[in-house]
């Protein structure tokens, strides 16, 4: 839900005098219209009082990201100076950090190879780049032979839910069964990981050979 956030101005001492000043509110890392609201106005601090406050409306979103800063800018004072000219609103985030998931592959081979392509999913879109390494592992494939081994480290962009990487498939002529090898992910920043597996099942398309005997 949205909050406020509460400024207060504050006199040094109690005036006989209404004491007004013009605030404005400014974006440092937070955005105005997605982060708070933004505010401009004067504020009066009544004769033998000596503190006023100021509301600015911080609007919720889902997005996981670091906190934001905005500030209040006093200016034009009429009874009085100012010693302190702004006050800094950081909006800390609450959002959970997103998850991450990878999916199975199935590529039949096509006597040229080819690349088989991962995706790699977030639960939903972060506000900040979320980046994780990854490796492939033999299973029943021969990495040099099958396919060309691969680690790395994917980014999905703020804003973004999926990246790719792609596995070189190396095209032989014999008669196999099916094969597999793994993709793992591993140290995320910014996203925790759900699935840190995908399996990549290389299908064979070589011929089945045939028997003869000689007369």
């Amino acid at each position: 839900d949205n909050t406020t956030a509460v400024f207060t101005v504050t006199l040094s001492a109690a005036s006989g005098q209404d004491v007004t000043v013009n605030y404005a509110s400014s974006d440092v890392t937070a955005s105005a219209g997605s982060d708070y609201t933004s505010s401009t106005g004067t504020v009066t601090i009544l004769a033998g009082n000596t503190t006023q406050t100021i509301s600015i409306a911080v609007l919720e979103d889902a997005l996981n990201e670091i906190n934001e800063t905005a500030t209040l800018t006093l200016s034009s004072p009429t009874n009085a100076t100012i010693s302190d000219a702004t006050g800094t609103l950081t909006i800390v985030d609450d959002d959970t950090a997103p998850s991450l998931s990878i999916n199975d592959v199935s590529y039949t081979e096509s006597g040229t190879g080819g690349n088989a392509t991962f995706t790699v999913t977030l639960s939903e879109a972060s506000g900040q780049d979320v980046t994780v390494d990854y490796a492939s592992s033999d299973v029943s494939t021969t990495a040099g032979s099958d396919y060309t081994a691969i680690a790395g480290t994917l980014t999905i962009l703020a804003g973004a839910t999926t990246g790719t990487i792609d596995i070189s498939i190396l095209a032989d002529s014999i008669d196999e069964a099916s094969e597999t090898a793994t993709l793992t992910l591993s140290s995320p920043t910014n996203a925790t990981i759900s699935d840190a597996t995908g399996t990549l099942t290389i299908v064979d398309d070589d011929a089945t050979p045939t028997l003869s005997v000689l007369d």
